[in-house]
């Protein structure tokens, strides 16, 4: 085995060391949450509050003009 191909293998086995955390984590997280939100008040798009204000123009912004 080469220093290339040793480099390789210990490159993706820390990769996939650093995957498998990652899932771990989001998995408990997604667990965590699941237990402190209620179950009957989840927040949809059709319930959340909807910003309505509108962006000035490039002319409106423009003092003077």
């Amino acid at each position: 085995m080469s220093y290339i191909d040793a480099g390789y293998a210990i490159a993706l086995a820390v990769l996939a060391g650093y995957a498998g955390q990652l899932w771990q984590r989001r998995r408990r997280l997604e667990r965590l949450a699941a237990r402190t939100q209620p179950e009957t008040a989840t927040a949809t798009a059709a319930t959340a509050p909807v910003d309505r204000r509108v962006t000035p123009t490039l002319s409106e912004t423009r003092v003077g003009a």
